[in-house]
């Protein structure tokens, strides 16, 4: 299955690959220019359906048993711009930002924050369970 998580500015659709239950979450490139993270993922996919075809149990079982989200590059803006530039006309920022001036590696939201200010403005009517706040000791 794939899905559309965004558009990158400049370059392409984001497309995730993923398959059934229970799942794992793999991504990288936040930061486009450090490549180490994404190349992981490409070896780990073509590792991963080599595998597969060749019967592996371990492979066929986690494939088909598990929800695998893999996606290689977060930042292909950014990714691009470095990878044109080059290592030897690129400094240590370039491509790590998004094409509109985002680095996405600081700006993961908050979620512990955005619940505990609802909660105290009396924002939030919680219909289902608050993993967030800590369990008391009875």
């Amino acid at each position: 299955v794939r899905y559309l998580i965004f558009t990158a500015l400049n370059i392409l659709l984001l497309y995730v690959f993923s398959t059934g239950e229970p799942e794992f979450r793999y991504i990288a490139g936040a930061h486009g220019n450090e490549v180490l993270g994404r190349e992981l993922i490409l070896l780990l996919m073509q590792f991963m359906c080599q595998e597969y075809l060749a019967g592996n149990p371990r492979i066929v079982h986690l494939i088909e048993d598990t929800r695998i989200h893999l996606l290689p590059s977060v930042n292909p803006d950014g990714y691009d711009k470095a990878y044109k530039a080059g290592s030897e006309l690129g400094g240590w920022s370039l491509g790590r930002w998004t094409q509109d001036g985002i680095d996405i590696n600081n700006n993961f939201p908050d979620l512990n924050s955005l619940l505990w200010e609802s909660e105290d403005q009396k924002k939030s009517k919680r219909k289902v369970p608050n993993h967030h706040i800590p369990i008391p000791d009875w």
